[in-house]
């Protein structure tokens, strides 16, 4: 699987109430979404990103993101503005991006969220994907 940066996405938008859903309420939700960890290890992955990257999310949950699950993402446009978020605890991205998989190629709109705990072990990196 391969992938390029495509032109940059419009505003960044989200609902933020999607930060309260529990793993039933994420797999309702119309696009895809990864919830990952200041190490960039998978914690959530929910129903509509499993149907359209074809991996089962007990495949996914406890691996690396960038290393182990999606390594086409370890590039400036992606990987990049992930350290520097967790690195300065603020991330609110919106970029384009092409995913190749041997399905199928897919574009999408690839929204990036840090979200701050209480204490910083807890934080975590929302990755919303459209398309």
């Amino acid at each position: 699987m391969g992938s390029e940066e495509r032109s940059t996405a419009g505003e960044f938008e989200f609902d933020i109430g999607v930060f309260n859903l529990d793993e039933r309420g994420l797999d309702a939700q119309p696009f895809g979404i990864i919830r990952l960890d200041r190490e960039g290890t998978v914690l959530s992955y929910n129903l509509y990103e499993e149907r359209q990257a074809r991996r089962n999310r007990q495949d996914v949950i406890g691996k690396n993101f960038f290393t182990d699950i999606a390594p086409c993402s370890r590039v400036k446009a992606f990987h990049g503005r992930f350290l520097a978020g967790v690195e300065q605890r603020e991330l609110k991205a919106t970029f384009g991006f092409v995913f190749h998989f041997p399905h199928k190629t897919r574009h999408v709109d690839v929204s990036l969220f840090y979200k701050a705990a209480a204490r910083q072990q807890d934080d975590a990196v929302w990755v919303f994907i459209r398309g």
